[in-house]
């Protein structure tokens, strides 16, 4: 359930970006070049990237610290259910709450948040670039005559 609301939400992102990108074309004249389509959009998406990782650090920090915990437990509770054989599932919890463990800590620091930062600007960036391909318009190289 949580991944369907993280999709919706994030289609939501994409729209925005289309409109931030559209408003551009029509204070332009009706016409945008694809860098100036991307540049329009790019900068959204690094506020609007930026924004979301001062909420994750708010929200993971202050507002819900037990967050990690609650998620590790659940993923624990799939797993105990899914994997029958005793050994194994007692293997893989060991390697689940050790990697766990680990990409907690590292994401809580300021180089993680950063590099987490970096990683979803590249790829909403690819998503801004296709939109950015999507709404571009070129001016007609000749003006059409209306008078024929």
């Amino acid at each position: 359930m949580i991944g369907l609301i993280a999709l919706v939400f994030y289609l939501g992102v994409i729209g925005m970006l289309a409109f931030c990108g559209i408003k551009r074309r029509n204070e332009l004249g009706g016409f945008i070049e694809l860098k100036d389509a991307f540049q329009t959009i790019f900068v959204a998406i690094l506020i609007a990237e930026l924004i979301y990782t001062i909420f994750n650090f708010i929200y993971l920090k202050f507002i819900d610290p037990g967050y990690f915990d609650k998620m590790k437990t659940v993923m624990e509770e799939f797993m105990e259910k899914t994997i029958k054989d005793d050994d194994k599932r007692e293997e893989a919890l060991n390697r689940f709450r050790e990697r766990f463990d680990k990409q907690r800590t590292w994401a809580m620091t300021a180089k993680g948040m950063a590099l987490g930062y970096l990683m979803w600007v590249a790829i909403t960036g690819v998503f801004g670039f296709i939109v950015a391909l999507i709404i571009r318009k070129k001016k007609p190289v000749f003006e059409l005559d209306n008078q024929s």
